[in-house]
């Protein structure tokens, strides 16, 4: 299954939420700001990425895996609705 999803990384404890939380998933995780695709468990990546904007996040995976990640997102007030 794939789900897109929008986040906002407003600040350093933000980002290093959003990374951990992607490290320990066993799903695919890409990023993109609107110009550039980086994985999302790639700390060096997000940060080359425009983080005063919110970014595009496509999950793939297994179904309980990647709503256990949303979900994670959603309790870590990552999510835009």
């Amino acid at each position: 299954m794939k789900k897109d999803v929008k986040v906002s990384l407003g600040c350093k404890s933000q980002i290093v939420q959003f990374i951990n939380m992607n490290s320990k998933s066993s799903c695919e995780i890409d990023v993109q700001d609107g110009h550039s695709y980086i994985d999302g468990k790639s700390i060096v990546g997000l940060l080359s990425l425009n983080l005063f904007k919110p970014l595009d996040v496509t999950v793939i995976g297994d179904d309980t895996k990647i709503s256990d990640l949303i979900s994670n997102y959603n309790s870590h007030q990552l999510l835009i609705s």
